[in-house]
């Protein structure tokens, strides 16, 4: 197996204790779903643009944060007028336990993704 550097930064996501207890107070269904002592299993990684440095992953994900913290409390929560309001970038750092890595490898070569005809 070859091992492929895609040269591009990736954002990864899993809901944080806040999200999660928020989200059992909303549905408290849920809660049998959750083991808080492995969220592994609800982590989402999220391919982002190949940057210069680090510093200028977390701009972007400053300036853009909206729709990936959007659609991490629609994962827990569908209804959207049960969201905070005035959404912001604290609720992404309140809500997500995240890292950002410019190390992404792809076992695959580029013809995985490829249709074939």
């Amino acid at each position: 197996m070859e091992l492929y550097d895609i040269n591009r930064y990736a954002l990864i996501v899993t809901p944080s204790e806040a999200l999660l207890r928020w989200a059992i107070r909303e549905d408290p269904t849920i809660e049998e779903e959750i083991d808080f002592d492995d969220t592994s299993e609800l982590t989402t990684v999220y391919l982002l643009p190949d940057f210069d440095e680090m510093d200028e992953a977390e701009d972007w994900l400053e300036q853009n944060f909206m729709p990936i913290l959007e659609n991490l409390l629609a994962e827990w929560v569908e209804d959207d007028s049960n969201w905070p309001d005035n959404l912001a970038f604290n609720h992404f750092e309140k809500f997500s336990d995240y890292t950002i890595t410019n190390m992404v490898i792809d076992t695959q070569d580029a013809s995985y993704d490829q249709e074939e005809d």
